[in-house]
């Protein structure tokens, strides 16, 4: 790995896992440079496909490739609009779904270096005798994937997107692959469904902590509900049912855009869903002044 590459690789992988983790979302993410090696055969191919890299024109834009791969199929949106805000897109591959036909749906992102990384990238251009580095762009591919369909993408790229005249004469060989992720997807889904259906079982018993891991779905840290918080909510079941109700991706979005960074637990969730959305009186009693004053609420 180059080591230019190397400091921008790791810049973008701390500033995407500071903005997630702020939020406390279940993810992983891989973060991966070409080697000399892989740009070489890159271009190649290239060339053999008929549609060669050029200095003047298109470029490699994944020699830096993140992936993040969402513990439930509803985050990919949040994670998206997260790092909408963080760095710049110019340009986006997302299949739109059809209702008749299941196939694999990419949502892959061409984001742009910062000043910072334009400059190392100038840099490494010039240190370097090699004429391929001209062909590299200032960008970096940011794909998008569930837990779930994560291993099929893996499949798909290495046994049939890099070796396509194996697949040619062979559709349905081709059909029944796709008919892989498609039951993959209807899994994300009821992933989804389930943990709804759950959150709505803990709100009907009062099991507060529960109805706040299952809704939310984040990475909770080991800290309990304080009993004062509870027995507010035990006394007014309107804040649960509103808990319930509220739009999950919108709520997260609002979290990250905070200036304040929290520690991800149930305390401090439920401050902020009352600070943010409810604005229940005796949990703003309850509430800590620093929390408050993120929503102008002294």
């Amino acid at each position: 790995m180059i080591a230019g590459f190397q400091i921008i690789e790791k810049q973008i992988h701390q500033n995407i896992v500071n903005e997630l983790n702020k939020v406390g979302l279940l993810y992983r993410i891989f973060v991966r440079t070409k080697n000399e090696k892989s740009i070489t055969e890159k271009i190649q191919r290239k060339i053999d496909e008929g549609s060669p890299y050029k200095e003047n024109g298109k470029k490699i834009q994944d020699v830096i490739g993140v992936r993040i791969v969402t513990y439930f199929k509803d985050d990919i949106d949040v994670v998206k609009e997260i790092l909408n805000n963080k760095f710049k897109f110019i340009d986006e591959e997302i299949d739109e779904l059809e209702l008749t036909v299941f196939k694999p749906k990419r949502t892959n992102i061409i984001c742009q270096f910062d000043e910072n990384h334009i400059q190392i990238l100038k840099e490494v251009n010039l240190a370097t005798e090699k004429s391929n580095f001209n062909l590299i762009d200032n960008t970096f591919e940011l794909q998008l994937r569930t837990m779930l369909s994560e291993g099929w993408h893996e499949i798909d790229h290495s046994l049939r997107y890099k070796c396509k005249n194996d697949w040619k004469e062979h559709k349905e060989s081709e059909r029944l692959l796709n008919g892989i992720y498609a039951s993959l997807e209807t899994n994300d889904i009821a992933l989804k469904n389930l943990f709804n259906e759950l959150s709505y079982r803990h709100f009907k018993s009062k099991n507060w902590e529960a109805l706040l891991r299952n809704k939310f779905r984040l990475q909770f840290q080991l800290s309990n509900l304080k009993t004062e918080l509870i027995e507010i909510l035990n006394n007014d079941s309107s804040i649960g049912k509103h808990i319930l109700k509220m739009d999950r991706t919108s709520f997260l979005l609002k979290i990250s855009e905070l200036d304040l960074s929290l520690p991800v637990n149930f305390n401090n969730l439920l401050y902020l869903i009352n600070v943010i959305e409810i604005k229940n009186e005796k949990l703003l009693s309850e509430t800590p002044e620093l929390i408050k004053t993120t929503h102008n609420i002294v």
